[in-house]
């Protein structure tokens, strides 16, 4: 078997590369107003026979009487290593731990809507060791195959580099993040077809100093239109 060994001078390179990229972020800030318009898509940000993703700079709007609901919680701690910059992981962008901290699974119709409510309870870079900031995903997946891809509600683009998220950082011992998403459901331009999907909520630490998250308490409330 060949093995392959990388030159200290290409290895100082990348370590280099990253340590820019992290500083850059740091920078610049979570909310960028060029960010939309500069960035190009995610590796993973389009989903198999899914009409175009979110356009940030459109309003959108669901609406309908409340059918059903259903409610899925883990109350107990978590914790991730993963780094928010690193690439290679789940959710759209891949930018999140592998294994979802949530995840269900619905059957969604045409002309319905779907609306999700989250929730957890989030540890400090303080208390806690981990990266000042955790950030998290709600997607949708097909059963049948194919990318996750976000609800509406989050921010499109963090740092102007990074994939859709929603984000807290937590003061001294722990903080509640609580966010809301929907997704319409049919053939208009950010629609999702109907079928069945699963829901998963992903998360991650960083990018600013270092990855890795602490939590308890997920909470994740879905109301059908």
């Amino acid at each position: 078997m060949r093995t392959r060994t990388i030159h200290p001078l290409a290895l100082l390179a990348l370590i280099a590369a990253s340590a820019a990229a992290t500083d850059a972020a740091a920078q610049r800030g979570f909310l960028t107003r060029d960010s939309v318009r500069e960035a190009p898509p995610a590796p993973m940000a389009r989903m198999s026979q899914a009409p175009p993703t979110h356009k940030p700079d459109t309003t959108y709007e669901c609406r309908g009487p409340i059918s059903r609901v259903m409610d899925v919680g883990y109350e107990g701690v978590k914790t991730t290593s993963y780094n928010f910059s690193s690439t290679g992981g789940g959710g759209e962008s891949g930018r999140f731990d592998r294994t979802p901290v949530l995840s269900t699974t619905v059957e969604l119709g045409s002309g319905s809507c779907l609306n999700a409510h989250f929730s957890a309870i989030v540890g400090s870079k303080q208390t806690y060791g981990v990266a000042s900031i955790t950030l998290f995903q709600v997607t949708l997946r097909p059963v049948t195959g194919g990318a996750p891809r976000h609800m509406f509600g989050h921010y499109e683009r963090p740092y102007g580099t990074y994939g859709p998220a929603v984000a807290i950082e937590a003061e001294r011992d722990v903080d509640m993040i609580s966010s809301v998403f929907f997704q319409r459901v049919g053939n208009a331009p950010g629609d999702v077809p109907p079928g069945a999907y699963r829901v998963e909520v992903w998360w991650a630490g960083g990018p600013v100093g270092g990855g890795g998250a602490i939590a308890a308490d997920f909470m994740l409330k879905l109301y059908f239109r």
